[in-house]
C-alpha cells in the first residue's frame, strides 16, 4: 500500500502533535568591562544560572563586593588584578546558582584604590521553564505492579493509546478518500 504525499504529511502532523515539547536555555555569560572612568554596561538584567564576568582593563587592582541579603556579611568578594593578557587574574566571575540566588534586585560595589568606585545594579530574573511534559503524578514504568491513574480515575496510558489509534484511523480514512 503506497501512501500519497497528503497522507504522509497527515501522519507527520499527528506525530508532531503527540510529541511532548520542552524548552530550555543554557547558562549564559554576561560581561562587564571596568575601564578607567566607566563600567560598561552600568546595569543588567540576567537570569539565574548565568555567570557575570568582570574584566579589569586598567593597570591597578579592583575589588568587587556584594552583600546579597544585606546582613552586613559579604556574600561575594573578588579581587581583579591589574590588566594582564596572559592570565585570568584580571577577571572576576560570579555564578548566579539558582540554589543560592533568588530573583530580585542586587547591587555590587566595585572598590578601587580603597574607596567605592562604581556600583553595579542588576536584576536577577527567575529561570522558568515551561514544559508540556507528563501529567502530575506520572512516574516512569510501573511502581508496585500498578499503573498511575490521572484525576478522572482512568489510566492515562489508555487515553494516549486511544488517541493514537483514532489518529491513525483518521489518516487512513483521509488516505482512502483522496484516491
Amino acid at each position: 500500500m503506497r501512501l500519497t504525499l497528503r497522507s504522509q504529511l497527515s501522519i507527520a502532523v499527528v506525530f508532531l502533535l503527540l510529541i511532548p515539547v520542552a524548552s530550555a536555555h543554557g547558562a549564559n555569560s554576561f560581561s562587564f568591562i571596568m575601564r578607567n572612568g566607566s563600567l560598561q554596561p552600568e546595569s543588567a538584567e540576567v537570569v539565574q544560572n548565568d555567570t557575570l564576568i568582570f574584566y579589569n582593563v586598567v593597570d591597578y587592582e579592583r575589588s568587587l563586593e556584594l552583600d546579597k541579603d544585606e546582613d552586613g556579611v559579604m556574600d561575594y568578594q573578588c579581587t581583579a588584578s591589574g590588566f594582564n593578557s596572559t592570565t585570568t587574574d584580571d577577571e572576576c566571575r560570579l555564578w548566579l546558582d539558582p540554589n543560592n540566588w533568588t530573583a530580585g534586585e542586587y547591587e555590587l560595589d566595585i572598590i578601587s584604590n580603597g574607596s567605592l568606585w562604581k556600583t553595579l545594579s542588576f536584576t536577577l530574573i527567575e529561570d522558568v521553564h515551561n514544559e508540556s511534559g507528563p501529567p502530575s503524578g506520572y512516574s516512569f514504568g510501573e511502581v508496585d505492579g500498578t499503573q498511575n491513574q490521572d484525576e478522572e480515575g482512568g489510566f492515562s496510558s489508555n487515553v494516549f493509546l486511544l488517541l493514537g489509534a483514532l489518529a491513525i484511523l483518521g489518516v487512513g480514512i483521509i488516505a482512502r478518500r483522496g484516491k
